[in-house]
């Protein structure tokens, strides 16, 4: 399956976890993003989506938040990690108008030790998002900070692709 991966804020791809992702048999593209001086980051990531045929994204943080209005836009499924939700203000100017939300499956992990995203906000953004079409699914890591160590991300991306493997077998 042919997926993005983005990075957050003052991030860049790394390494480890785009191997983790062809582990787990996925085609991993991920661009590196300069959050700060890239004022149109939603078009160009929407380009990459559109023209690579992605199938599925994955984002941390602000990665996260892009991943997630993608998800909904383009009616991909996504897993998300610390998903900075409550910045969202921040760069919504950026985003287009999204009416109909089309996202299939949504996966989201949440550190309950996170300090940089607000773990109370993020659960709440979720537990109010009330999806109509769209499973999701939330877990909250209670040892998890905003940095994602390898083995949580790794079994997080197992968990997500067992879950949309059986959404798949249920719808």
């Amino acid at each position: 399956m042919k997926t993005l991966y983005i990075h957050g804020f003052d991030s860049f791809p790394v390494p480890e976890k785009i191997e983790i992702l062809r582990n787990a048999g996925l085609e991993v593209i991920a661009p590196l993003i300069d959050w700060r001086n890239h004022p149109d980051v939603y078009q160009f990531l929407k380009n990459v989506v559109i023209t690579e045929n992605i199938q599925f994204l994955v984002g941390s943080s602000l990665g996260g938040f892009a991943a997630f209005w993608l998800a909904e836009d383009l009616g991909l499924p996504c897993l998300l990690f610390n998903p900075a939700m409550s910045f969202g203000d921040l760069f919504k100017k950026h985003l287009p108008e999204i009416s109909n939300r089309l996202c299939t499956a949504r996966f989201v992990v949440i550190g309950a030790k996170d300090e940089t995203v607000n773990p109370a906000e993020n659960r709440k953004f979720f537990e109010n998002l009330n999806p109509e079409n769209c499973h999701q699914r939330v877990i909250i890591c209670e040892w998890l900070q905003h940095q994602i160590d390898f083995t949580t991300f790794e079994e997080m991306v197992g968990w997500a692709l067992k879950g949309y493997e059986n959404f798949g077998k249920m719808s």
